[in-house]
């Protein structure tokens, strides 16, 4: 089937808007690798809060599992994302860890332990940053290990409730590092795997003004300034 890059981009708008806005700076070339990417991470990672009981959930979890599988065949069946992700060639096995580290999270009760968020966020984070350089044909040692760092940051900062004051410090803890050391790196280094980035510099703008959120106004404005400087 044919892929309505057009659509996806306008439903990820929708769900998530720091994303959507960060994946626009990416060069045209691997600008609709990072919107499926994109799409994909953020329409696992609402499933958890979104479901009445986690048997739904597992079922929505396993779907994505399925749809994966296909992919790894060649099939992407009559999925929209699923025929967006075969195009761009994302059907290796680094893509399960978005998956299946969401399965924590069905069990809200236990999930409420900042032990198991972290678990959670080490598996997701430092994939989607793999994935996201892998679309981009980054494969500097050092900058995926930057990028690993970073992505556990993230992903542990989007799992931070507003009563969760330790989880969030220690998610500043790991962005802050991974903007040093990304800020560190050769120039042209950092232009080829910016657009990877620019995610975790907006987590780290908002960990250092966390619990306060800011207007999308200055979110734009922050990201504009990372893209035009090459650095977070």
């Amino acid at each position: 089937m044919s892929v309505d890059f057009d659509s996806l981009r306008s439903d990820l708008r929708g769900l998530d808007g720091d994303l959507y806005l960060t994946h626009l700076f990416a060069p045209a070339a691997h600008r609709d690798g990072l919107l499926s990417l994109y799409y994909a991470y953020a329409d696992i990672a609402r499933i958890p809060d979104s479901i009445s009981e986690p048997m739904i959930g597992a079922i929505r979890l396993q779907w994505w599992r399925d749809l994966h599988s296909g992919l790894a065949e060649g099939r992407a069946g009559d999925s929209p994302i699923g025929a967006a992700l075969l195009a761009c060639g994302l059907t290796s096995e680094a893509f399960l860890p978005l998956i299946d580290g969401r399965e924590a999270a069905l069990d809200g009760e236990a999930f409420a332990a900042q032990s198991a968020r972290a678990a959670s966020a080490d598996r997701v984070g430092p994939a989607l940053m793999r994935l996201s350089l892998e679309v981009l044909d980054v494969s500097d040692a050092e900058v995926i290990e930057i990028a690993t760092l970073g992505g556990r940051g993230f992903e542990l900062l989007r799992l931070t409730a507003a009563n969760m004051p330790e989880q969030a410090q220690a998610a500043a803890a790991l962005l802050t590092q991974a903007v040093s050391a990304f800020n560190r790196l050769p120039r042209q280094t950092r232009k080829a795997a910016l657009p990877a980035f620019l995610p975790i510099g907006l987590a780290h703008f908002q960990a250092q003004h966390w619990p306060a959120q800011k207007s999308l106004l200055v979110y734009q404005w922050k990201i504009l300034k990372m893209a035009l400087r090459g650095r977070l």
